[in-house]
């Protein structure tokens, strides 16, 4: 049975082969996103 390339990516990311600086680091910066997104979503109204 062969995979597929796109297998890999078809669920979701998983981040335990990452460190956990690296990982942590990543999570923060999604966090800022989302508040960033949510503010301009707000200002737009």
């Amino acid at each position: 049975m062969s995979r597929s390339a796109a297998g890999h990516w078809a669920g979701p990311v998983r981040l335990d082969a990452v460190d956990p600086k690296t990982r942590n680091r990543i999570m923060a910066g999604v966090l800022v996103l989302m508040f960033v997104v949510v503010a301009l979503a707000s200002a737009m109204k």
